[in-house]
């Protein structure tokens, strides 16, 4: 069996990351070349996944690189379109829809959804934005099994 080339000789750099698809925190190796990601490897260690890694997070990438992914912040302007925009002011567009919702139709018609993707803690800022910022208590989350 021939000795593998070593990943510097490959023109492969290997970056520390953490895994984004739950809220676990595994410990990964992302594998680029050219700056595109060509592999997910789990790292050996880890301290939350030891070397291990679900399919998802070693192989579910290919959405990095897909031509339809988003780049920037779009809003919906007075022609019915998305047009490109700065961060700034589509956060802002946001959260004036929030307010304007809450104002016309009442507290519950807000109503939050947490990602399952996402650390306890973005979970629990979530659910505290939504009781306390809105006084509502219609907040769920997409972790279904």
């Amino acid at each position: 069996m021939q000795n593998p080339i070593p990943l510097m000789e490959a023109g492969i750099t290997k970056t520390r990351s953490v895994c984004g698809y739950c809220g676990v925190g595994c410990a990964v190796d992302v594998m680029t070349r050219d700056n595109r990601i060509v592999g997910i490897q789990p790292a050996m260690d880890g301290p939350a996944n030891e070397g291990a890694l679900c399919v998802k997070g070693q192989f579910a990438y290919d959405f990095v690189h897909h031509p339809d992914r988003l780049t920037r912040p779009l809003v919906r302007r007075d022609d019915g379109k998305l047009h490109p925009t700065t961060w700034d002011e589509a956060l802002q567009i946001a959260a004036d829809g929030f307010l304007r919702a809450a104002a016309e139709h009442g507290e519950a018609s807000v109503y939050g959804i947490a990602s399952g993707r996402t650390p306890s803690e973005a979970d629990y800022l979530m659910q505290k934005w939504v009781r306390a910022g809105f006084g509502t208590h219609n907040i769920d989350n997409c972790s279904r099994a």
